[in-house]
């Protein structure tokens, strides 16, 4: 990791870009920002971030701005999310958009229904402050892991803790959609409704998908192994299916990608005190059971499930529920416990569906992440982490007890 400190002043009439970090195309925000924070002299301190194969859209940096206002001594701690030049799974721009539209629109409309609504702070939904002098190229953000925030390694089995926080989070987040339908019926007809999942399913990357689903079934047991091959345009079918949100009964704005490496977690003595979701990047209307269950297979092992699935079930619907009831609105008459077990059970297979296509993004070794913007995806080849293999196992052997295999 390397750090850079440049100096400006405000009558600097140019700026050299000096940091063989950060990008010189940032520089004009970076500035706009340190003028709208009041600073009369300054520096720049920008390093860059790895994710260790836990970000595949975007290079990552911090940047500090250090230095004097009218009021004295200030530093202002930022996160940018800088887009690669290419992203063949998807169209770079819009997936830029998409986020800022949710900073720069959807967090406002939030943060306006849960005033009127009076809703304490502390029952608020957590999202981080964004600096809009955004553009198409990236996100700048309040960079909170100088509040002590990080994440769980991508690998690991998530604390319950982090799960019933994060989950706590999901249903605050569907429920501020179903909340803006009925509130801001206008904005939520014009604006949420035609965000379309973002996945291109062309010709080259549904042979990405099959080189994946091929990374996943070469780990398991020959019989396993043949059965799965068997049965992949099906498969793939009620992939695609499932993160269009075909057939299902309920829709809603949904996160899109609420996988463990996409929430943020403070900890104090030991004990995860606080959970904020990011990474807004591909927000849809589809079906809110796909984020649910993207978020827990993703990053859980069959002990896991079995002891918490049913109370994390319960945590998500008990939450809408008293959630909802700030809005005077019934979860009942809008998303009754019925509906969802039975939006659970028709989708529950998406599962295994995530670890298939998905497993060898979440378990790449961290030097043999994929180049998503290559050309050719066919060509790529990930190498996944042991764990994958224990994992996958264990999710083919669920499904295979509950009838879906």
């Amino acid at each position: 990791m390397q750090v850079e400190e440049k100096y400006q002043n405000f009558d600097t009439t140019k700026v050299v870009c000096t940091s063989k970090e950060l990008p010189c195309s940032l520089q004009t925000s970076l500035e706009k920002i340190a003028q709208k924070e009041g600073y009369l002299k300054y520096k720049l301190l920008s390093r860059s971030i790895s994710t260790e194969g836990g970000n595949y859209l975007a290079s990552l940096y911090e940047v500090d701005i250090k230095g004097r206002t009218t009021t004295g001594e200030k530093e202002t701690n930022i996160f940018i999310k800088h887009s690669i030049p290419e992203f063949n799974l998807a169209d770079v721009s819009e997936i830029y958009c998409r986020e800022l539209f949710f900073y720069n629109e959807v967090s406002k409309v939030f943060t306006s229904l849960e005033d009127e609504a009076k809703i304490p702070a502390e029952e608020r939904y957590k999202s981080a402050k964004s600096y809009y002098e955004s553009n198409s190229e990236a996100i700048i953000l309040q960079n909170l892991s100088k509040d002590g925030f990080t994440t769980v390694f991508r690998m690991n089995v998530m604390p319950l803790k982090f799960a019933e926080l994060s989950i706590q989070q999901l249903a605050k987040f569907h429920s501020l959609g179903l909340v803006m339908e009925r509130k801001r019926p206008e904005f939520f007809e014009k604006k949420i409704k035609h965000l379309k999942q973002i996945i291109k399913f062309e010709e080259k990357n549904l042979e990405f998908c099959k080189k994946m689903f091929g990374t996943s079934v070469a780990i398991l047991e020959n019989e396993t192994r043949k059965k799965l091959e068997e049965q992949y345009p099906e498969l793939l079918d009620k992939y695609m299916k499932c993160l269009n949100g075909d057939g299902t009964k309920f829709k809603n704005l949904c996160h899109g990608d609420y996988r463990m490496n996409n929430i943020l977690m403070k900890m104090k003595e030991g004990e995860i005190t606080e959970v904020v979701p990011v990474d807004y990047q591909i927000i849809l209307y589809g079906s809110p059971i796909i984020d649910f269950l993207y978020f827990i297979f993703g990053a859980t092992d069959r002990e896991f499930r079995k002891n918490h699935m049913d109370h994390l079930k319960d945590l998500y619907h008990n939450t809408m529920k008293n959630y909802l009831s700030y809005f005077d609105m019934d979860v009942n008459e809008i998303y009754p416990r019925k509906t969802f077990e039975d939006n659970f059970n028709e989708c529950f297979d998406f599962g295994l569906l995530t670890l298939l296509f998905l497993g060898p993004f979440f378990f790449a070794d961290e030097n043999e992440v994929p180049d998503l913007s290559k050309d050719d995806l066919s060509k790529q080849s990930v190498s996944v982490d042991l764990k994958f293999k224990d994992r996958l196992q264990e999710v083919v052997e669920e499904m295979i007890e509950n009838g879906r295999l």
